[in-house]
């Protein structure tokens, strides 16, 4: 279990020094119950990565590192550029039913024939990386054919976060053939509703693909 935690270090590229956000808030952040939270955080102590201090909080342990060499947190300014996994889900689950709902509306029949090749390249594809990318084409058009480009742009910032290393190894650990054929099916729904202009279950079919993927990855609801 600690993998979750020290992929969470490595990728906010923690130093010796650094503190880590309050237990609450990072339990929330990497959508962990707190109980298992603590036992990583001891365990990572117990290892001599992490030191605690009463009061102060937990900070990235390292050579030549002592209480009077630890840093203050970063600023909130810093603070703000990052985010996490349980937040890339409120997010997704605010702006895509949306989303789809506008494409029921707006998507072209090319865009339809686009997102009918996408699902049937992801159900056919015979490894995790072939399956996210096309996993990720699908949600791309949709966006696309929601022809906002506000809502393009706020997706393209969820788009890069979960291109990145925390989330790629999460969603490697939770897919199972089962799932993946789940998640293609979701799609299929998703479609139908698209091509029947039908918005509202565009968009309750779109809510309930990411609330399945949301509980896949983080092992339970929020």
């Amino acid at each position: 279990m600690s993998v979750v935690l020290n992929d969470f270090i490595e990728a906010e590229g923690l130093e010796p020094g650094d503190r880590l956000p309050p237990e609450r808030d990072l339990a929330t952040k990497l959508g962990l119950p707190r109980t298992a939270l603590r036992r990583m955080l001891a365990a990572l102590e117990q290892e001599g990565r992490l030191i605690r201090h009463v009061g102060r909080g937990t900070f990235i342990a390292g050579n030549g590192v002592s209480s009077t060499a630890l840093r203050p947190p970063a600023g909130k300014a810093v603070d703000a550029l990052r985010t996490y996994p349980a937040e890339v889900f409120e997010a997704r689950l605010i702006i895509e039913p949306k989303v789809a709902a506008l494409a029921a509306l707006r998507a072209t029949r090319q865009e339809i024939e686009e997102m009918q090749k996408s699902i049937a390249r992801g159900g056919s594809a015979d490894s995790l990386r072939d399956f996210e990318k096309w996993d990720s084409v699908f949600h791309r058009i949709i966006v696309e054919a929601a022809r906002n480009g506000l809502l393009a742009a706020l997706y393209e910032t969820i788009h890069t976060v979960r291109a990145g290393n925390l989330w790629g190894k999460m969603k490697e650990q939770s897919l199972t053939p089962e799932r993946m054929k789940a998640y293609i099916g979701s799609h299929q729904d998703i479609l139908e509703a698209i091509k029947d202009r039908d918005s509202k279950e565009a968009e309750r079919h779109m809510y309930n693909h990411i609330v399945s993927a949301r509980e896949n990855i983080l092992g339970r609801t929020i």
